[in-house]
């Protein structure tokens, strides 16, 4: 939005200042805050009377400003739904506030609101309120235009945006009537009756998949364009100026390094080395030290921390670094010496850390190896497939084997849950289109990877709790008890059972899911599988130590990716300040820094996850189009008021049935077993049920896949495209899973995508 609109940020900082304290505060503490931020005592006291004349904030004795003692007062970010209405999502994680229609159309999707408990229901559901805007998200707009006369207006793809978006003739930039365009917004409903915006782009000229990736990259407002400030940094660094930083290092680069990543990898954050000592192992984690060349406060740094993550798409990356770093200087390219912050751990004979010490290094990776390559080494060490690799890449990877099957077993036993499903391998043709979709199952080569970091991840959340009161972690919380007592009613349906009570451990869900695999068929274990996922809360990046719980362990991070997250290059710093490695800045000098680094790396995260996610559902759903009216064997993979989704195991794709086509029957749906019954014929499908389906509707535009029980008579009226209940497939792609679930709370049942690492 324009300057003329932007929120008043001293009033939101004094506002979430003054609720964040639990407690009154005085003009001298807010006045200090506001400082930290450049803000002037007298624009403080302004701000303050305001907020005072609007009732938010109170004036006590002695000059300290409290919140109004009979307004319920809540922070959080806003959800909207497709149906109009929407919640609150409060940042100290009670329960979701319900946002009526009337009260969403004064706020947008992912905006920062303050708002108020208004009533609660019969049920104990919380209605709220908007009562002052914080923040806005949402600053462009991607639509189709409309052409009214002189002006027009723009259409939202993103249908939770239910406000009309006006353009003036003066800010059409061109544009014609149909084309798909950016908008910047210029008013914000909450203060305007009208929303306006200007077209700063027409996006239409694309066509086909890559139409697709510039859609999602708009829609979810993916910054990828590189001020020219950039390159003018990106000259100054230089190979020649890494290799002299090298010279103060400890130089590695003469033991057998490897990297081993998928086949389609982009950049190389770690290569590993292990090596057999008489009481354990020595193991050494070298991660691409991404510091070096990005500073705290340059450009470069500012745009990291703006994109947050890198984003992979079918035709494209959306690195948060620019190429020659990425790919380039900081990748651990083999036979480059390359710097990196190495992690070296004792293990010993089972397993367990004894010691650890990070340093600065140089390494030279002997070979870029492949997941596919290195699994066939281990099923078959003898087979010939590692002929050319050298001798002491061979004596590493038989070590770094060991390793992996010693720290898997103690993950286990200290509590960790392992959740493993197929996924989807994906072939492009030149043009961007999905050429074939077929399964691939996790080798070892993938789990020992995994392991090898997740002890380096470790370490470093350690070393980073014993000298920081506040750094960049991965927490995750246990589960809900109202979402395991759920989780358990269906898990009961199948003759399985969930230990732990209310508060069930990790170790409680990996022995559900070890009874599942036993007593059910394998695709059925899988689909509960995806149940018990979706009853874990979101893991996410934090400023004080929590235990994982997925993972086990009391205090985790990620350290391994400086790369492709902005989280781990923050770990880097701060662990060299912390060792004595670097005295520079760390660019967590303020408090509170840490905690707003997380919560935006949080955000970003999931940003870029639905935004790959929706281009890949794009491009399956055009893949299934070719298969129009064949029949296929599917598995119901959720059960629903209005249908069934199926899934199709040999694409890992899902479609819907809706329950108008289960047959002449009323079906009934029961959510505790997860299953439809029909009135009169006594029909039951349930979660798990196999169901042979024809092929009988594609939109491709919005990844919808229709099906159609096979046998019935086709009715040739293609998807319903005013259908807005969706489900979405479950992706597997790495260790950080993605799921779909609910919240379970207050009015809705509504989508949100997970991870778990």
């Amino acid at each position: 939005m324009t300057d003329s609109v932007n929120l008043d940020p001293l009033r939101a900082l004094l506002l979430e200042t003054v609720i964040a304290a639990h407690q009154p505060l005085s003009l001298s503490e807010l006045e200090t805050a506001a400082g930290s931020g450049g803000f002037e005592s007298t624009m403080v006291r302004k701000r303050l009377q305001e907020l005072c004349e609007s009732g938010i904030l109170a004036a006590l004795r002695g000059q300290r400003y409290g919140c109004t003692r009979d307004l319920d007062l809540i922070i959080g970010r806003v959800d909207a739904h497709v149906e109009g209405y929407g919640f609150v999502l409060p940042d100290d994680g009670s329960t979701d506030l319900y946002l009526s229609p009337r009260q969403m159309r004064r706020v947008l999707h992912d905006d920062r609101v303050l708002a108020r408990v208004r009533r609660i229901d019969g049920k104990g559901r919380r209605e709220g309120v908007i009562v002052e805007l914080l923040g806005c998200s949402t600053r462009t707009i991607l639509g189709y235009f409309q052409s009214d006369g002189a002006g027009g207006f723009v259409v939202p793809q993103d249908e939770r945006i239910a406000q009309e978006i006006h353009v003036k003739a003066e800010d059409k930039g061109g544009a014609s009537n149909g084309q798909l365009v950016v908008a910047e917004l210029t008013s914000h409903p909450f203060s305007d009756r009208h929303v306006f915006a200007r077209i700063t782009e027409i996006v239409g000229a694309q066509s086909g998949p890559r139409l697709a990736t510039e859609i999602a990259i708009r829609k979810h407002q993916l910054p990828w364009q590189w001020p020219d400030a950039v390159a003018e940094e990106l000259s100054q660094i230089t190979a020649q100026g890494a290799e002299a930083a090298g010279q103060a290092r400890t130089d590695l680069s003469d033991l057998p390094f490897v990297t081993i990543d998928g086949s389609d990898a982009r950049d190389f954050d770690d290569a590993v080395f292990a090596q057999r000592e008489k009481s354990g192992y020595r193991l050494f984690v070298a991660i691409a030290d991404v510091s070096h060349f990005v500073k705290p406060g340059s450009v470069l740094d500012r745009c990291a921390i703006e994109r947050g993550n890198s984003a992979y798409f079918p035709d494209r990356v959306i690195p948060m670094l620019p190429e020659v770093l990425s790919t380039d200087l900081c990748s651990l390219r083999p036979d480059k010496r390359r710097l990196a912050v190495v992690c070296e751990v004792v293990l010993d004979s089972r397993g367990g850390i004894t010691s650890w010490r990070f340093s600065e290094g140089v390494i030279c990776s002997t070979l870029r190896l492949t997941y596919a390559a290195v699994g066939a080494y281990i099923d078959n060490a003898n087979s010939g497939l590692s002929a050319g690799w050298p001798v002491e890449v061979h004596q590493s990877l038989d070590t770094l084997i060991e390793i992996y099957q010693l720290l898997a077993v103690a993950r286990k036993r200290q509590g960790g849950v392992n959740f493993e499903f197929p996924q989807a391998r994906i072939e492009y043709a030149a043009d961007g289109t999905i050429e074939t979709l077929s399964v691939e199952a996790r080798n070892e080569a993938t789990r020992l990877i995994e392991e090898c970091m997740l002890v380096a991840n470790v370490c470093a959340a350690r070393t980073l709790n014993e000298h920081l009161s506040e750094a960049i972690y991965r927490i995750h919380e246990a589960p809900a008890s109202e979402d395991v007592t759920d989780l358990r009613r269906i898990l009961s349906g199948f003759g399985l059972k969930l230990r732990g009570g209310s508060t069930p451990t990790a170790a409680d869900f990996s022995g559900v899911v070890g009874q599942a695999q036993v007593k059910t068929s394998t695709q059925v274990a899988d689909t509960l599988q995806v149940l018990m996922l979706r009853t874990m809360k979101q893991a996410r990046y934090a400023a004080q130590p929590q235990p994982h719980f997925a993972l086990g362990f009391a205090q985790y991070t990620h350290f391994t990716s400086p790369i492709r997250r902005y989280p781990d290059l923050m770990v880097h710093r701060l662990l060299k300040a912390v060792i004595g490695l670097s005295t520079g800045p760390t660019g967590c000098e303020k408090p509170g820094t840490c905690a707003q680094i997380a919560d935006h790396c949080s955000v970003t995260d999931r940003r870029a996850e639905d935004a790959t996610r929706e281009v890949i559902g794009l491009l399956k759903a055009q893949f299934m189009r070719r298969y129009f009216g064949e029949e296929f064997d599917g598995l119901v993979s959720g059960v629903t008021a209005f249908g069934v989704f199926v899934q199709l195991p040999q694409f890992l794709v899902d479609g819907l049935v809706h329950v108008s086509e289960l047959g002449d029957d009323y079906f009934h749906f029961d959510p505790e077993r997860l299953q439809l019954t029909g009135e009169r014929s006594g029909q039951r499908i349930a979660l798990g049920d196999p169901l042979r389906v024809r092929v009988a509707g594609v939109r491709a535009d919005i990844g919808q896949i229709d099906f159609q029980p096979a046998g019935r008579k086709a009715r040739n009226r293609g998807a319903r495209a005013g259908r807005k209940s969706r489900k979405s497939a479950v992706s597997t792609q790495d260790s950080d899973r993605p799921k779909p679930s609910t919240r379970g709370t207050g009015k809705r049942q509504a989508k949100k995508h997970q991870r778990t690492r």
